[in-house]
This record gives structure tokens, C-alpha cells and sequence, in this order.
């Protein structure tokens, strides 16, 4: 509520069509009732918002409905967060306020000066009183005296203390009429006798300002050191106003360096996931060329199997028509075939196991790295939400207010997403 009404203090409520605002049309409906579209059409006619203290309110300027209510103010507290809304019709008032959920007892709300006589039913009827006698007076064509009287009269006195007072003044008002001569010539004298008096002072008085003269020559002195000293308090002034404005620049640098150094760990962040992935990519190297050199084994052992049957075929052709002998190194050089044979596929799966390691490896790596990549996003986001906020806090204007509260609301949903990534990153 502070955010929607503060930057409108000293504007027309109605261009930016305030009392339509949710957050203040929700708590006035409910608490208005039946009254809510009176209050409504009075307060319309208010053409600025305006403080006092802690409360921001809005006061009718005329009222389109003299019918139902001459008089409208609403009132929100930013201290309690209260609001009230005032309606005078009838010639009294209808207070509206909302209670806070934290007090017990009934609290009554606190008015702004251009609201108060018109909460206070005495004061608002005698305003009713005077505007009443005032155009009762006009219309019977009553002088001041007689327009006196009859406020007087209808605001409850007494005809015979009024008819007193009056006798009284009419009295002393004779009095001075016939005394006003004589006063005149009495106050003629004492000045002429006050003008002797002055002259014989001023004979006297020679040898006094001849003193008083030597006296003003001493103080003369002092009075140059007292001039002088406001110029050496000026350059004190003008060097602590120096100090002061190097110290602020330095503490200006402190808040402003979180900021500055939540940005380049960002940036580091960054980097490092650059560095991990260039690193992995460094580690994954080596199994891609394993797999090549265990595919160029496969190849070479196919080859050599190859090679030995051609070898092998004449041996075989002579075999049936060579003896048992023959026979029996034929069947050594088979099993030592067969050997062989094993022996290839043993280093294939070693090499398999190898290739397997390797690439869980890299997985890991590139899952730390991502992880990395996550938290330096975080901090850039915390950054981003930090500048947004501090530049909500400066906000001077509507529209000011409105950038700001955009970035605020862009960047936090940032942090939102990069923080969700983080923790599936971090379950994982």
C-alpha cells in the first residue's frame, strides 16, 4: 500500500484511476457495505493525494450528491495499516474503519487536520450552525451584531447573558467617549514633561558617553575577533564538509562492492564451467582413441586369423596323405590357434572395462560441471534481484517505480528457475 500511494502524493488520484486499484478496492467494499458507490462518487472529486505524517488520505472537494452526503475523506494509515473512510450526511458523521486483527478493543482511527472538525460531531455541528445562521442572516438581512447574536442563540446561551454582555460593552463604550478628550490632554503633558525629562538627561549623560565612547573602543576590538571567528569556524566547516563527503565515497564502496564482487564470482562461475568442459572434453579424448586402437586390434586379429588359415590350407591338403605324425602337429597348432584366439578376446574385454571406466568418469565431470554452471547462475540472479531491489528503494516517480518493480519481478523468477536446476542437479 505504501508503494502504490507514496509516489502519487501531490497528483490527481483520478489519472491513475486510484480508487479502482485492488488493493484498495477489495478493503473498501467490505467495509463501506451499501455506502461503498457514495463514498466513491464523492471521493472522486478529490484532486490530490496528500500526507500528513504517517497518514495518506483523500478529501472531497464538493459533493455530486447533496442528497445522500456532503462530505467524504478516506484515510490510510501506514503505521497501523488501518484505513477509514469518513461520510457526513445529514449534517453527521458516518466513521468506517477497519480493525486490526492484534487489538483486542476497538481502535479508533486517527484523523488527518483537514478531516478532523468533520469527525468531531460538535465541531461539525457548529459548522452546521454557522452555515445555517449565515444564510438565515443574509436572507433576513441581518447587520454583524444581530447575525452574533443569533449564532449565539442557537448554539444554546442565554438571551439575558448575551442582552448583559452587551449592555456592558455599550457602556464602557460611552465611557470612552467622554473620557477620550481628557486622555488626550493628560497624555499632551506627561509628553512634554517626558521631552524636559529627555533634555536634562541628554546634559547628564556628557560625561556617560564620553566613557561609554572608550568602552565601545574596547568592545569594538572584541566585537572584530567575534566577526572573524565565524570565517575560521566557515573553513573548519568547509574541511570536516570534505572529510565528510570522502568518508560517504568510501561507504558508498562498501555497499556497492557485494554487488561488484557477486558479479565477478559470476563471472569466475562461468569461466570455471568453461574450463571443466574444455577439461572433459580433454579426458574424453583418450577413450575415443582407445576405442579406435581396440577396433584396429580387432581388425589385426581377424587379419592374422586370416593370414593363418592360408597357412594352415596346405597343411591341412597334406594332412590326408600324411602320417599320424603329421596329424598330431596339426592338432598342436590348432589348440595354439585356439590360444591365441582367447587371448585376443581377453584384452578386447579389458579393454571394454577400460573404455566403460572412462566414460563414467566423464559423466560425473560433466555433472559436477553442470552443477557449477547452476550455482554461478544463482549468484548472478541473487546480483540481479539485489540491483533490482535498490533501485525499487530510489524510486522517485510512477514510472521509475514501474521499471524498477519489472526487473525486480524478471529477475527473481530467474533466481527461481536457476535455484529448481540447482536442487534437480544437486538429487541427482
Amino acid at each position: 500500500m505504501w508503494a502504490l500511494l507514496k509516489p502519487l502524493v501531490g497528483l490527481d488520484p483520478n489519472e491513475m484511476n486510484l480508487l479502482e486499484q485492488p488493493l484498495i478496492k477489495n478493503r473498501m467494499q467490505p467495509l463501506l457495505g451499501e455506502h461503498y458507490d457514495t463514498a466513491v462518487t464523492l471521493l472522486k472529486t478529490a484532486d490530490k493525494v496528500q500526507q500528513e505524517g504517517p497518514l495518506f488520505y483523500l478529501v472531497s472537494n464538493h459533493t455530486p450528491i447533496p442528497q445522500l452526503a456532503e462530505k467524504a475523506g478516506f484515510v490510510w494509515n501506514s503505521e497501523t495499516n488501518q484505513m477509514a473512510v469518513l461520510l457526513v450526511s445529514g449534517g453527521a458523521p458516518l466513521v468506517f474503519a477497519e480493525q486490526l486483527n492484534n487489538q483486542a478493543a476497538k481502535v479508533v482511527p486517527s484523523w488527518p487536520a483537514d478531516l478532523a472538525d468533520y469527525a468531531d460531531p460538535v465541531k461539525l455541528k457548529q459548522k452546521a450552525l454557522q452555515k445555517a445562521t449565515s444564510e438565515a442572516s443574509g436572507q433576513l438581512g441581518l447587520d454583524s451584531d444581530q447575525q452574533h447574536l443569533a449564532t449565539a442563540v442557537l448554539g444554546g446561551a442565554k438571551v439575558e447573558d448575551l442582552a448583559k454582555t452587551k449592555i456592558e460593552q455599550k457602556k464602557q463604550q460611552l465611557v470612552d467617549t467622554v473620557t477620550a478628550p481628557v486622555s488626550a490632554e493628560i497624555k499632551g503633558v506627561q509628553d512634554q514633561i517626558s521631552a524636559v525629562k529627555t533634555q536634562v538627561k541628554a546634559t547628564t549623560d556628557i560625561k556617560a558617553q564620553t566613557q561609554n565612547a572608550l568602552q565601545q573602543a574596547i568592545d569594538i576590538k572584541a566585537q572584530t575577533k567575534t566577526l572573524t571567528q565565524p570565517v575560521v569556524d566557515a573553513k573548519v566547516q568547509a574541511q570536516d564538509a570534505v572529510s565528510q563527503a570522502v568518508d560517504i565515497k568510501a561507504q558508498t564502496k562498501v555497499l556497492t562492492q557485494p554487488v561488484v564482487d557477486a558479479k565477478a564470482q559470476a563471472q569466475d562461475a562461468v569461466t570455471q564451467a568453461i574450463d571443466i568442459k574444455a577439461q572433459s572434453k580433454a579426458l574424453t579424448q583418450p577413450v575415443v582413441d582407445a576405442k579406435v586402437h581396440a577396433q584396429e586390434a580387432v581388425q589385426q586379429a581377424v587379419d592374422i586369423k586370416a593370414q593363418t588359415k592360408a597357412v594352415a590350407q596346405p597343411v591341412i591338403n597334406a594332412k590326408a596323405q600324411s602320417t599320424t605324425a603329421v596329424l598330431a602337429a596339426e592338432d598342436d597348432l590348432a589348440t595354439e590357434m585356439a590360444a591365441e584366439q582367447a587371448q585376443l578376446s581377453q584384452n578386447s574385454q579389458q579393454q571394454t572395462m577400460v573404455q566403460q571406466t572412462m566414460v563414467q568418469q566423464t559423466i560425473v565431470q560433466q555433472k559436477a560441471a553442470q552443477l557449477q554452471a547452476a550455482k554461478a547462475a544463482v549468484i548472478k540472479a541473487q546480483a540481479d534481484v539485489t540491483a533490482a531491489a535498490a533501485l525499487l528503494a530510489k524510486a522517485n516517480s510512477p514510472a521509475e517505480f514501474a521499471d524498477a518493480k519489472q526487473q525486480l519481478d524478471a529477475a527473481s523468477k530467474t533466481l527461481e528457475r536457476a535455484r529448481q536446476l540447482e536442487q534437480k542437479l544437486t538429487d541427482k
